[in-house]
């Protein structure tokens, strides 16, 4: 799970919650079951707004929810427990790693295409390059 948009752009927060199934071992990525995006906007943060957020992305998915401490405030993995209602840690396999990163890269995917739109892009031969 990760979430990009966590900066001020023009007084609000323009926020994408990319959540991802994946079944890993402790060294690999084995399966992607699914992704989703949730698309928030908000005048001012706190850990409430945030962990409403995960918890509408991870609504319906089974497993340990795993992201970066820096997306929960760095808060102790009991009180995210706590705050989440759900089993949490914070990636230390390879494996997690890969997760949350692969999570990163769509938060922010969306997050650009959101804020910038395809229109933006500039043709790099058949790809659409996003900056």
């Amino acid at each position: 799970m990760d979430i990009s948009g966590r900066h001020e752009a023009e007084g609000r927060y323009e926020m994408v919650c990319a959540a991802v199934s994946a079944r890993i071992s402790p060294s690999f990525l084995e399966r992607i079951d699914s992704v989703r995006l949730i698309r928030r906007q908000a005048g001012s943060l706190d850990i409430n707004l945030i962990s409403d957020i995960i918890i509408e992305a991870c609504t319906g998915l089974t497993g340990i929810i795993i992201a970066e401490s820096g997306d929960l405030y760095n808060l102790e993995v009991w009180r995210v427990k706590s705050i989440l209602g759900r089993d949490f840690k914070y990636p230390q396999t390879l494996a997690e790693r890969t997760a949350v990163q692969l999570a990163h890269h769509i938060s922010l995917a969306g997050h650009r295409l959101i804020r910038h739109g395809i229109d933006n892009g500039k043709e790099s031969g058949k790809e659409r390059v996003m900056e």
